[in-house]
């Protein structure tokens, strides 16, 4: 999932510009301000609106793509405030964080999750779309012209418009490139700010329209998924 927040919240910002902002890996002490801004970015709906489950699905979001994550590097405001994330991956490098811990995790908040059975039902769409985008994968050859993959990209509505989304992606292209990476893709769908991409010149190299029918049943897509392959430039 990639995105910027399409939504502005008042804030104060007026402090804020591209020479105040702190980049620096994550840790696990920052998972929780992740969690809390990919909730606010991308909260469930429904029944599920405002509840701790909502966090707890996107807390599982969160672990799935930090999992394989070589390089989550974050940007703070100075007095501690996520700005914004980039979960960047590249073939054969270790994660950043332990796969073991994180999947740990992952179970851990997929039993909280089965405790609600709206919920439960909700996390089985997750896991469908997951599916989803590995067939995308496969059909577009993402992986066999690339090594890089941009698993998650979000920034805080409050500090949009200040650099951080421009900082936060001139650091991932200056990563890949420290690794000879010419290339990279990313996920994303029709909830996120996909023109942003379209801006930076990246290529849809695959796509599925909501309502796609889906065997076994499932339930269908609300969104069209997309696949955007870009050149490393640093």
């Amino acid at each position: 999932m990639a995105a910027t927040s399409a939504t502005n919240h008042a804030g104060h910002t007026a402090d804020i510009t591209p020479n105040t902002i702190i980049y620096r890996p994550i840790t696990w002490k920052d998972v929780d301000a992740v969690v809390d801004l990919f909730d606010r970015t991308w909260p469930q709906d429904g029944a599920l609106g405002g509840t701790r489950f909502s966090l707890l699905i996107s807390k599982y979001f969160v672990l799935h793509y930090l999992q394989p994550t070589t390089f989550a590097n974050a940007a703070f405001t100075q007095d501690g405030t996520l700005a914004g994330v980039t979960f960047i991956r590249v073939a054969g490098e270790r994660p950043q964080l332990d796969e073991i811990d994180v999947a740990d995790e992952m179970d851990a908040t997929e039993r909280l999750i089965r405790t609600n059975s709206e919920a439960s039902k909700r996390l089985d769409m997750v896991k469908n779309a997951f599916a989803l985008e590995l067939d995308l994968e496969r059909g577009s050859k993402a992986n066999e012209t690339t090594l890089g993959e941009l698993e998650l990209f979000v920034v805080n509505p409050d500090v949009r418009g200040h650099g951080v989304g421009g900082g936060l992606w001139k650091r991932m292209q200056q990563y890949l490139a420290a690794w000879d990476v010419d290339a990279f893709y990313l996920h994303t769908d029709s909830d996120c700010d996909v023109s942003f991409y379209d801006h930076k010149g990246l290529e849809r190299i695959a796509e599925r329209p909501a309502g796609t029918p889906i065997e076994d049943g499932k339930e269908p897509l609300f969104d069209d998924m997309f696949i955007y392959r870009g050149r490393v430039d640093a």
